[in-house]
C-alpha cells in the first residue's frame, strides 16, 4: 500500500486549457535541443494573447458563479473541518501579530486602527475566492471543487512589523525633534499602512504576468519552496509546542493523523472539532491554561469602529522610500506564493485562472491599507488538505464572516485564552505534510534530488528567523546596554558559517525555486535552459533578491550580491560549454522524460494502489 497522498476524482476532471498547458510541457521535454528565437516568440504570443484576454470581459461566467448549483451545496460536513483549519490558523497569524505589534503600539491603536481593517479584506477574500470556486463548479459541471483558502500573509506582516514599523519608530524617538512617544507610534502606523498600500499597487501590476510566470517554470520548482514552507513552518515549526506539551497535544496530534492520513471516522462529528474538545479539556485539566489570561482579555473586549485613513497614507508617501528595499521583496512574495497555491490547486484537480487568484490578493491588501490594517493579504497554502477534508465553500464563507465580530469587538484574544491552541497544532501540521506530499506524488523519482536541495532556502530561513532572533531576545535581557548581537555573537559563531547561513536564507522562496529549476535541468542534462536560470538568478543575486540580506545594487567590495552573480554567470558559462559538446554528440543526450508526472499517471498510480488496499 503506497504512502504517498492522493485526491481521487478531483485528479480525474481536467479542464481543456490544463490538458493543453501539460501537453505543452511535455512536448517541449521530449525535444533534444530547442531554438531560443523559437521558444521567445512562442512566449511573445502566449504573452500577447493573455494581454488581450485580460480585457475581455465575461459577463455570462460571472451570473453563472450567482446561479443556484444544486450540485454544489453551499455547507457540507467537511467544511466544519476546513473552517477550524483555516479560522484557526488565521487567528493564530493575526494573534502573533498584534504580541509583535505591543512592542510599538498601544492597544487602542492595534484594536481600534488596524485589526478592524483585518476584518473587510479577509471578508473581501474569502467571498471573492467563493465566487471563484462557484464558476469553476458550473463551468466544469463538477461537485467536488474546494475554495482556496485565503488569509493573513504571515511572512510579510512579520516584516512589517521588524523591518518597518520598528525602526520608523525608533528612528522618530531618537531624532529628538519634540515628538513624542505618541506622536512616533502613529508616524509607525502611518509608514506601515502607506507600505502596504504600495504593497497592493505592485501586486495589482504583477498580476498582469502571473499566468506566463507559472506556464513559464517547471511545477515541481514552483511547488518546492511552497513544499519547504509546508515542510518547515507549518510542520516542524508547528510540532514543536506539542512536543513541549506532550500530556495535551499528543492526543489531539493523534487524533488528527488517524482521521485524515489513516481514514478513521468519528461518527458525523468532524475530526478538527474533537480535537480541539479534547485538547482543550487536557489544557485546563492540567493548568496549561489559566482563568487570568480570561479575564485580561476580556478587559479588551467593546466595539473598535472602522477608520479610513487615506489622507495618512499619501501624505506619507515620501516616508517609505527607504523602505522599498523591504516593500518590493514582500510584494514579490506574496505574488510567487499566489502563483504556488493556483499550481497546487491545479494539482488537486481544481484550476483557477492565476491573474484572477492574484487579482484578489491585490485587492484584498489594498482594501487592508484603505482600512489601516498593514497586514497583505493572500491565499495560503493548503489547498489540498482542505480539499482531502471533504471542505468546499461553506468553510471559506465562515471564516470570513468569523472574523468580523473577532475584529470589530476584540474578540480574538478572549478566543484563544478559552481554547487550547496547541490542540490546532496538529491540523496546521497536517497541511504541511500534504502539501510535501502532493509535490513529490507529481516529481519524478529522478528529480528528488533537485526536489529535497530546493527545500534548504526555507529550511535555513527558518533556522536564522526562529533560532536565531530568539537566542538574540533572550541575549538583550542580560545586556545592559543593549550592545549589538550580531557585533557581539553572532559575528564570532565559528562552529557553523553563519555568514552562509545568512545568504542561503535571502530571498528563500525565491531562491527554492531557482536552485529546484537548475537542478532538475542538470539532472536532465538540458544545459540552455540550466544556463537561463542561472543568467536569471545571476540577476536577482545582483539586486539582493536572492542570497542576500538587503535589497540595492550589490555592487561594493563588502556586498556578496556581486559575488553569487559571478558564480551564477559562471555556471551559465559552463552549460554553454556543456551545451556545445551535446551538438556534438561528445556527451549523453538530454532526458526525453518529462519534467513531472501527469494527472493521468497518477490517476493510474492511485488506481494501482486502490487495487493493492
Amino acid at each position: 500500500m503506497s504512502s504517498s497522498i492522493s485526491f481521487p476524482l478531483s485528479n480525474k476532471i481536467k479542464s481543456t486549457e490544463e490538458l493543453n498547458v501539460i501537453d505543452e510541457r511535455n512536448e517541449e521535454s521530449t525535444k533534444k535541443h530547442f531554438n531560443i528565437n523559437d521558444v521567445l516568440k512562442l512566449n511573445w504570443k502566449k504573452f500577447q494573447d493573455e494581454i488581450r484576454d485580460l480585457f475581455t470581459f465575461h459577463p455570462k461566467e460571472w451570473i453563472n458563479a450567482f446561479r443556484r448549483n444544486r450540485q454544489y451545496p453551499l455547507f457540507v460536513l467537511g467544511d466544519i473541518d476546513g473552517f477550524v483549519g483555516l479560522f484557526m490558523n488565521n487567528l493564530a497569524t493575526l494573534l502573533a501579530v498584534i504580541l509583535g505589534l505591543k512592542l510599538v503600539f498601544e492597544s487602542d491603536i492595534i484594536f481600534g486602527k488596524i485589526i478592524p481593517g483585518v476584518a473587510i479584506s479577509m471578508l473581501w477574500g474569502n467571498f471573492y475566492y467563493v465566487y471563484m470556486a462557484r464558476k469553476l463548479a458550473y463551468k466544469e459541471n463538477r461537485s467536488d471543487v474546494c475554495t482556496m483558502p485565503y488569509g493573513i500573509n504571515t511572512p510579510g506582516a512579520f516584516v512589517f512589523i521588524y523591518s518597518i514599523i520598528m525602526p520608523t519608530y525608533f528612528s522618530c524617538l531618537n531624532k529628538n525633534d519634540g515628538r513624542d512617544r505618541r506622536s512616533c507610534e502613529e508616524l509607525a502606523w502611518y509608514v506601515a499602512v502607506a507600505s502596504n498600500f504600495v504593497t497592493a499597487i505592485i501586486l495589482l501590476v504583477l498580476c498582469i504576468f502571473g499566468e506566463f510566470i507559472r506556464k513559464n517554470t517547471p511545477a515541481v520548482a514552483l511547488l518546492s519552496s511552497i513544499s519547504g514552507i509546508g515542510f518547515t513552518y507549518l510542520a516542524l515549526n508547528e510540532y514543536l509546542p506539542v512536543a513541549a506539551t506532550p500530556i495535551v497535544a499528543f492526543l489531539p496530534f493523534t487524533i488528527v493523523m488517524l482521521g485524515y492520513f489513516g481514514a478513521i471516522k468519528f461518527g458525523s462529528i468532524p475530526v478538527a472539532f474533537i480535537a480541539l474538545v479534547v485538547g482543550t479539556i487536557l489544557a485546563w485539566a492540567t493548568s496549561l491554561n489559566h482563568g487570568s489570561d480570561v479575564r485580561n482579555a476580556a478587559l479588551i473586549v467593546k466595539p473598535y469602529p472602522l477608520v479610513f485613513p487615506i489622507k495618512e497614507i499619501f501624505s506619507n508617501l515620501n516616508e517609505i522610500t527607504p523602505y522599498l528595499s523591504t516593500t518590493i521583496p514582500t510584494a514579490i512574495s506574496i505574488a510567487i506564493g499566489t502563483i504556488q497555491c493556483v499550481e497546487c490547486a491545479r494539482r488537486a484537480g481544481d484550476f483557477y485562472p492565476t491573474r484572477e487568484a492574484m487579482f484578489a490578493d491585490g485587492i484584498g491588501t489594498l482594501i487592508a491599507s484603505l482600512f489601516g490594517s498593514i497586514l497583505g493579504m493572500t491565499t495560503f497554502i493548503g489547498h489540498p488538505a482542505f480539499k482531502k477534508m471533504g471542505a468546499k465553500q461553506g468553510y471559506s464563507l465562515a471564516n470570513g464572516l468569523a472574523f468580523l465580530p473577532l475584529c470589530f469587538f476584540g474578540i480574538n484574544a478572549l478566543l484563544v485564552s478559552i481554547i487550547a491552541i496547541v490542540s490546532v497544532n496538529p491540523i496546521i501540521i497536517f497541511i504541511g505534510l500534504v502539501i510535501c506530499a502532493d509535490t513529490l506524488s507529481i516529481t519524478p523519482r529522478r528529480h528528488y534530488p533537485a526536489f529535497l536541495f530546493g527545500l534548504m532556502p526555507i529550511i535555513a530561513d527558518w533556522t536564522q528567523g526562529t533560532i536565531i532572533s530568539g537566542v538574540n531576545d533572550a541575549y538583550k535581557n542580560f545586556i545592559q546596554n543593549h550592545t549589538d548581537f550580531n557585533q557581539n555573537i553572532s559575528s564570532h559563531i565559528t562552529g557553523f558559517s553563519y555568514h552562509g547561513l545568512l545568504n542561503f536564507s535571502g530571498g528563500s522562496l525565491l531562491q527554492c525555486i531557482f536552485l529546484t529549476a537548475i537542478f532538475m535541468y542538470i539532472i536532465d542534462r538540458k544545459f540552455l535552459r540550466a544556463m537561463f536560470w542561472s543568467l536569471l538568478a545571476a540577476i536577482f543575486a545582483l539586486f539582493g533578491l536572492i542570497n542576500a540580506s538587503s535589497v540595492g545594487f550589490l555592487i561594493h567590495k563588502n556586498d556578496d550580491g556581486w559575488k553569487f552573480s559571478v558564480g551564477y554567470g559562471m555556471m551559465a558559462i559552463l552549460f554553454v560549454c556543456f551545451e556545445f559538446a551535446q551538438r556534438r554528440q561528445w556527451i549523453k543526450q538530454p532526458e526525453t522524460e518529462p519534467d513531472e508526472i501527469s494527472l493521468d499517471e497518477q490517476s493510474n498510480e492511485e488506481d494501482t494502489n486502490e487495487t493493492h488496499v
